[in-house]
């Protein structure tokens, strides 16, 4: 019974192996070829064929390469918790019920769902040097707050973090109400019972319940800050004032489409790829880890 039971089962993965084949294809085929490239020399849009892995070695003793893998971690840095911290505390709140909350959550969406291509632009007229935000301050009598937010070296890459933390939320308040939706009410009743405070019932509740879905939601956050942030970079600062806003994804933009550096910029992308790759490893296996842990303990 049991040899059939896994005999059926195996059959299952055949039906699969043509749609994994085509996503195979689809995605590995660009992966092989920039690596293929990231091999070559280029002169003209040509390949000149093995050059020793020169690119990478130009890769690694470019300084800007190390300015722009900084820049990503410290957008990841500054996005991550924020979002993280900024969500879970109006989940909580429109958990609750407190007035609005309908509102609320229709507010945070709609970043959402706007294309980031639209995001960036409609950021770009806001936070430009003669937009409506500098308007706004002046009107108030706030004149010091007059900034050149995007082409200032030392407030680009921060007005990228705070666009991106207002663009992210309402995702991840949409992830933690769907899994606070299905906690036992009965859980906060006992607690209030018992004379919890709501930030009792925040911390030593609501967080330990959420831990799985804030580690699934930090995974996809990072992988979304290390390969999605073209548009915003491209539209909003172009990567400057000099490299101060460019982040990975940007520079290989630049290497390979401005420079026409195709090796130097195929190397960078195999970078990141590794990068991402490694990152999601660890985190697959530790969450193995603390599976098979829970598992012994039961």
């Amino acid at each position: 019974m049991a040899k059939n039971k896994l005999t059926y089962r195996n059959n299952g993965y055949w039906f699969l192996l043509p749609a994994l084949l085509v996503v195979a294809f689809i995605f590995l085929n660009p992966i092989i070829r920039m690596f293929l490239f990231s091999l070559e020399g280029w002169k003209y849009l040509r390949p000149t064929g093995f050059n020793n892995f020169e690119n990478y070695l130009a890769l690694l003793t470019d300084p800007h390469f190390y300015g722009t893998l900084s820049n990503n971690v410290i957008i990841i840095i500054g996005v991550v918790p924020a979002v993280i911290v900024i969500s879970l505390t109006f989940a909580q709140a429109i958990f609750g019920k407190i007035p609005g909350y309908s509102l609320y959550t229709f507010l945070f969406f709609i970043p959402v769902v706007l294309p980031d291509i639209v995001v960036a632009k409609i950021l770009t007229e806001v936070l430009n040097k003669a937009g409506p935000l500098n308007d706004f301050f002046n009107w108030l009598g706030l004149g010091f707050l007059d900034q050149d937010w995007l082409g200032a070296p030392g407030l680009s890459l921060f007005t990228i973090i705070v666009s991106l933390i207002w663009k992210n939320i309402g995702f991840a308040l949409l992830l933690f109400l769907a899994r606070l939706t299905t906690v036992d009410i009965s859980i906060y009743e006992a607690a209030e019972i018992d004379g919890a405070s709501a930030t009792q019932k925040f911390f030593f509740i609501t967080i330990p319940m959420l831990a799985s879905t804030i580690s699934v939601y930090v995974v996809l956050q990072v992988i979304g800050l290390m390969s999605f942030l073209f548009s915003y970079i491209h539209v909003m600062t172009a990567g400057g004032p000099g490299y101060s806003s460019t982040v990975l994804e940007y520079f290989i933009y630049l290497n390979t489409f401005r420079l026409q550096e195709i090796g130097v910029g195929s190397a960078a992308g195999m970078i990141l790829i590794v990068i991402t790759m490694i990152f999601i490893y660890n985190y697959l296996f530790a969450s193995r880890k603390k599976a098979a842990k829970a598992q012994e303990i039961r």
